[in-house]
């Protein structure tokens, strides 16, 4: 949107336009005969206009004090004021110089905001009808002479005619400016509109080195405030931080295209070009920024999914050739264990129970295998995690290895949004992140897990709303050098595990186009952090429909 200096600045420039043909008007509508008979009245009005145009170059050059509606209200109603005095002194009604009266209408319904242009045609209105009032009354301001020479001008019907014209072209005007002015802004809006959903940050810059245009994406990624229309480029990215963009815009030679990494470490794409019209005359330079954060994360994700599809083929020729002879096995151990147990033969049955045991973890390893290679794509909807944390709690206190005075508690915030998720997907994440956080702290005192979920903040990475779910625990902790591979397929810190229940995890949530991270110290804990779409809605809103 227009600032209200900017707005200030075209009334300037429109009533120097203004005075330029007041000028014209005295020197085409004052001969010879009328300057002699009448040069009091024409050098009162050349007077005028040197003065107002004395006081329009002081609007001009303080036009940055305007801040408020009101202020431009004022700039018109001085426009008009003027206007009148020039009216009443060049012929009443009679005045070439009411078509002024006319700009100014038209004027107030360009720069104006809510109903202020509604009261310019009355005002103007005002104005021609004080006018024909003092003309009616004897009051004009010429020699009698003169007004014996030009009787139209004190005529009761050609000044009730006219001014009656007048007013109701005033009003014409007026309602042709507000459909003009409608046009316009909706029009902006509509522009407004598609460029903020472009994906990119546009900033246009016109030919003095003034911000023309910002949208809302390049407002987001330079961490710019909302209205810089009408300021200089060197002072709206004045911050040191935004050396290369400005650098950019100001320099010599266009088009010009560079990387940076911007505020808040996002990996932008700066490209300027010159901003021509279609007669290829320059008006300025326009600056596109793209985010190339969330493409780098798609490309790290893409080749993660070629790897995990190269194992899921390999997972599943694993289980087709192990899975029967593994199960027979077992099978033929189990029933060796119990042969042996009721012979007596105490050695050979604890053989026997460890090749049960040993089998259990293989079939383990395979139906993780199987997990990973059949991973559906993700069923997407609105979960509602008070009702999953609740399910996955009340599953975890079931394990008959829980930590003695373990604390398990899940939270979820009033404003968390709904998870836009495959529920049952999301309920294999929590669940492996709680069983994780379990293992962990089964060895420690004052063992305990803490389950989070809310809304994402602002300017999250996803670049949309997003629900955050952290599971932390306070168990050994994972060392530094180990972080980076606790997501990798077979790597595991435990004596008996797997290695793919993280993996899986990591891979259920790239399926839903989210984020995971991972915060550990040893010795002190672990928070595993996963970021997910979300849908707007929150608990409160919910509980307020009775939901």
């Amino acid at each position: 949107m227009i600032g209200e200096h900017n707005r200030a600045r075209q009334v300037g420039l429109l009533r120097l336009l203004l005075l330029a043909l007041s000028l014209a008007i005295l020197a085409v509508g004052t001969d010879q005969r009328q300057a002699v008979m009448a040069s009091g009245t024409v050098e009162a009005a050349r007077w005028l206009v040197a003065v107002v145009a004395v006081i329009a170059g002081i609007l001009v050059a303080t036009v940055g004090w305007v801040r408020f509606p009101g202020q431009l209200v004022l700039h018109l109603v001085f426009d008009l004021v003027w206007i009148s005095m020039l009216i009443f002194l060049t012929g009443g009604v009679s005045s070439p110089a009411v078509v002024l009266l006319f700009a100014v209408v038209l004027i107030a319904n360009l720069v104006l905001p809510g109903v202020a242009p509604f009261v310019m045609p009355a005002l103007a209105s005002l104005v021609m009808a004080g006018n024909a009032i003092v003309y009616l009354a004897g009051s004009a301001p010429f020699p009698q002479a003169y007004i014996e020479l030009s009787q139209q001008l004190v005529s009761i019907h050609r000044i009730i005619g006219m001014l009656a014209v007048q007013v109701g072209a005033l009003f014409l005007v007026d309602l042709l400016g507000q459909l003009l002015s409608k046009r316009l802004h909706e029009q902006r809006i509509f522009t407004g509109e598609l460029l903020d959903q472009l994906g990119e940050g546009v900033l246009a810059v016109d030919r003095l080195g003034l911000v023309a245009y910002v949208n809302a994406e390049a407002s987001r990624l330079l961490g710019l405030p909302g209205d810089l229309a009408g300021r200089s480029v060197a002072i709206a990215l004045a911050d040191p931080g935004l050396e290369v963009p400005l650098r950019l815009l100001t320099a010599s030679q266009v088009p010009t295209l560079e990387r940076w990494e911007g505020p808040h470490h996002r990996h932008l794409v700066l490209r300027v070009t010159a901003l021509t019209s279609r007669r290829g005359r320059l008006l300025g330079r326009t600056l596109l920024l793209a985010d190339e954060s969330r493409l780098r994360i798609l490309e790290e994700n893409a080749q993660r999914a070629a790897h995990l599809a190269d194992l899921g083929a390999m997972a599943a020729g694993i289980a087709h050739e192990v899975r029967n002879p593994l199960t027979s096995l077992r099978g033929c151990a189990q029933e060796l264990a119990e042969i042996t147990g009721s012979a007596g033969q105490a050695d050979a049955a604890a053989l026997a129970t460890i090749m049960i045991g040993e089998a259990d973890r293989l079939a383990r390893i395979v139906n993780d295998f199987l997990a990973m290679s059949r991973l559906r794509a993700p069923e997407l909807g609105s979960v509602d995690l008070d009702l999953l944390f609740a399910e996955t709690m009340r599953l975890a206190r079931a394990r008959s290895d829980l930590p003695l005075g373990i604390s398990l508690v899940a939270q979820v915030a009033d404003e968390c949004p709904l998870a836009h998720a495959d529920e049952g997907q999301l309920r294999q994440i929590v669940s492996n992140l709680i069983n994780n956080a379990l293992d962990a702290v089964l060895h420690v005192q004052g063992p305990a897990i803490t389950c989070r979920a809310g809304p994402a903040p602002a300017g999250n990475p996803l670049g949309a709303p997003a629900v955050v779910i952290e599971v932390t625990d306070n168990g050994c902790g994972i060392p530094v050098e180990l972080q980076e591979r606790v997501f990798t397929p077979f790597f595991s810190t435990k004596a008996q595990g797997t290695g793919l229940g993280l993996s899986l995890v990591s891979r259920i949530v790239r399926e839903h186009e989210g984020l995971l991270s991972l915060d550990s110290m040893p010795g002190h804990g672990t928070t595993i952090r996963v970021l997910l779409p979300a849908r707007s809605q929150t608990r409160e809103y919910r509980r307020a429909l009775g939901r």
